[in-house]
């Protein structure tokens, strides 16, 4: 039965494995085909450009502006026009979406050239190089040797059917006449067509013509194909690199967005929270700069008469600050639902944060417990900004004080905390730096002044309405700049005891 079990989970493995190779596979052959696809457009408009080239340049040989046989060129370049206009309109009209479209345009780019070639010789031998070149676009090695050995075999014949067929007659470097040999050439007759066809030795030509000019040509061509091929290669890996890194990119950028969903759904966002409690209105938002962010806030009930409201920011940004304050805030919720004051909360929870912290890291925590039935609370501000406090009919304002130590930095550090009371129709506004430092394309701050500005230009607002009045000031004030850090805030309004409010 093991052996059974054993068998099974090694045949589950061996197919994960070629799932996955088989999605590999196919990843990477759509990139190819994608890149394929559009080297076949790129090819047929080459063509086209050479076609309507040729056709210019037969043109410019009907009106005599070239010294060589108009007719051989017109025939010539008429071939060529043809020759590259039809694959190129087929290439055009399946729009690029055939397998073997690429080896056709080739095929018929490097023959038309060496057609050419073989009727205007020397003229044209830098145009052989053009399909080899025009290759590399696939960024297939194969391909681009293929094209190569192709260019080479046409090549071969073009150069031996244009040394004596060619319009310009013959290379007279290339001829070895007899001893002797005298020449009268009249006014109206090329020295080429005066050189009688009887005294050539079209074996030593042919000999004197591979030696000389198409040996030399063939190995600037193997060097410029080897480079081709090269780049080519290169070209190919680099597509693959990309394809690699961008899944890459998005398998990160889905798992950052995951992340970001999970820290968005761990912090209390759905208002009212505690919709049965009348004592006290709450409201509060995170802005994240990056996908996940080191800001948290949190809002808890102790016990029937007592909740907590923490606001925090972690040192550090991206996934490790998320992760660590993920599990601050898990740690100071335990520790607080335990019982005891604000100090000896973060006391606790900075202990247990340095246990385990290579990174070291550590948080900025303002911790405050209200009693719901008095309105008085004890607050504990590690290293946090200092809170804003609105009493009844009054302005918002900064309540200032001696910070404590961060939470997270240093083992066994002891945190002070104060005493304050909130009166019915008192609120109470919280925040980490990312409002305070929210910057312009200035590089201006936002500053605590602008803030309470924001604050008082409605002070008797909702705790929503608060947090809109506030952002919207920011979004203001910020315009098109980046936002370097998370923007983070709570607004806390006192309403007081039940039977109070009622009346």
């Amino acid at each position: 039965m093991k052996e059974t079990k054993e068998a099974k989970e090694t045949k589950e493995v061996k197919e994960t494995k070629l799932k996955k190779l088989k999605q590999e596979f196919l990843v990477t052959t759509d990139t190819l085909w994608n890149n394929e696809v559009k080297a076949n457009n790129y090819v047929a408009h080459v063509l086209l450009i050479t076609a309507g080239m040729a056709l210019v340049v037969m043109v410019l040989s009907w009106l005599k502006v070239f010294s060589i046989n108009s007719s051989v060129m017109t025939k010539n370049l008429g071939m060529a026009f043809i020759g590259l206009l039809i694959p190129a309109v087929i290439c055009l009209v399946l729009k690029g979406a055939k397998k073997w479209l690429k080896i056709m345009m080739l095929i018929v780019y490097t023959l038309i050239l060496s057609c050419i070639l073989m009727a205007l010789g020397h003229n044209v031998t830098l145009a052989l190089v053009f399909p080899v070149v025009l290759s590399i676009r696939y960024y297939s090695r194969p391909v681009t040797a293929f094209v190569a050995g192709l260019t080479v075999v046409f090549a071969g014949f073009a150069e031996y059917f244009g040394v004596a067929h060619g319009l310009g007659r013959l290379d007279l470097n290339m001829v070895d006449l007899p001893a002797g040999t005298i020449l009268q050439i009249p006014d109206s007759m090329s020295l080429r067509d005066a050189v009688s066809l009887d005294l050539i030795d079209y074996n030593q030509l042919w000999v004197h013509t591979l030696r000389h000019s198409f040996l030399p040509k063939l190995i600037l061509f193997i060097l410029i194909a080897i480079i081709c091929m090269e780049i080519a290669r290169r070209g190919r890996k680099a597509i693959l690199d990309q394809k690699a890194e961008t899944e890459k990119t998005e398998r990160l950028a889905t798992e950052l967005n995951l992340a970001s969903d999970i820290q968005n759904n761990v912090l209390p966002n759905i208002f009212p929270v505690f919709p049965d409690r009348s004592e006290f209105d709450l409201f509060a938002t995170m802005n994240t700069a990056k996908e996940v962010g080191g800001d948290f806030y949190d809002f808890f009930m102790i016990d029937q008469d007592h909740i907590a409201l923490v606001m925090a920011d972690v040192s550090g940004k991206g996934v490790g600050a998320a992760l660590f304050m993920m599990v601050a805030r898990t740690l100071i919720k335990t520790r607080a639902q335990m019982g005891g004051s604000p100090s000896e909360i973060l006391h606790d929870v900075n202990n247990q944060l340095c246990e385990g912290n290579p990174a070291e890291l550590f948080v900025t925590v303002w911790l405050g417990i209200v009693e719901l039935s008095t309105g008085k609370g004890v607050a504990s501000n590690a290293g946090h900004e200092h809170p804003v406090i609105k009493r009844k009919d009054g302005e918002y304002a900064l309540i200032v004080y001696r910070h404590s130590p961060v939470v997270g930095a240093m083992e066994g550090m002891k945190f002070k905390e104060h005493e304050f009371e909130l009166h019915p129709g008192d609120s109470l506004f919280v925040y980490t730096d990312g409002v305070a430092e929210a910057t312009n394309s200035e590089n201006e701050l936002y500053g605590t002044d602008r803030l309470l500005n924001a604050l008082n230009e409605d002070p008797e607002a909702i705790p929503e309405e608060v947090l809109k009045n506030v952002s919207r000031d920011i979004n203001k004030f910020v315009g098109n700049a980046e936002q370097f850090d998370d923007i983070t805030m709570m607004s806390f309004k006192y309403v007081g005891p039940e039977n109070e409010s009622k009346a």
